[in-house]
């Protein structure tokens, strides 16, 4: 479709009288519409008079709510999560109604698995609401190592509750947790962190999400 001409799709969508311009907009980022029966999702696209323009099904305008999601973070993506999140990688097995938009990637807070080194469950946010009960919300860690401290040795932690899951792992509940503070005071005991994952947030389990795949946030969940 030539993007150069024309006028945009959005504007077109209303001069036909499909929808108003904020819904146009909601379509097409939600991939119902079509031009000459190619989907188009990209906002600002451009069409001719004569192409044929559709709404591939009756729609509901989404209410401009803020969005939480549950991501299954992989250890060491430099940060790249917001990359990674997209209609490919939602769990199959997220039974949410919410259709998935590129807005619900704006503005999120971070929770969780945040530091470059750590992987498992990260909760990203748009709902100031939650922000507090997030930063002050227990969260559960599993530490691999070479060698777990003696029990002695854990009750000198300077933060959270350590324990010893076996020979191996060790078992970290704290708040949030600064970036490097987990490998940092398992240096300090004597035992590098091989690696570093977050399992729970509050009530809320890594479960079975599985690695590098997110889904939302159910209605009746909480933290």
């Amino acid at each position: 479709m030539e993007q150069s001409t024309g006028v945009r799709l959005a504007k077109r969508m209303v001069e036909l009288g499909l929808c108003s311009r904020r819904e146009a907009d909601e379509y097409i980022e939600q991939g119902l519409v079509k031009v000459d029966g190619e989907v188009v999702r990209v906002l600002g696209s451009r069409v001719e008079p004569h192409q044929h323009i559709e709404l591939t099904r009756p729609a509901t305008p989404l209410a401009d709510v803020p969005v939480t999601l549950l991501y299954h973070r992989k250890p060491g993506d430099g940060g790249q999560w917001r990359t990674l999140l997209n209609v490919d990688t939602r769990w199959q097995d997220d039974h949410d109604e919410q259709v998935f938009l590129p807005r619900h990637l704006r503005q999120l807070h971070a929770f969780g698995a945040t530091d470059d080194t750590c992987g498992g469950l990260l909760a990203l946010t748009q709902d100031r609401r939650l922000l507090k009960k997030l930063a002050e919300c227990e969260m559960e860690f599993l530490i691999a190592v070479d060698a777990a401290p003696a029990l002695e040795a854990l009750k000198q932690a300077t933060v959270g509750k350590l324990s010893r899951q076996s020979d191996r792992q060790l078992r970290l509940v704290m708040t949030q947790p600064a970036p490097g503070q987990i490998a940092a005071l398992c240096a300090e005991l004597g035992a590098p962190a091989r690696s570093i994952r977050c399992i729970r947030i509050g009530r809320l389990a890594l479960g079975k999400l599985p690695d590098g795949q997110w889904r939302y946030l159910q209605g009746w969940e909480r933290f």
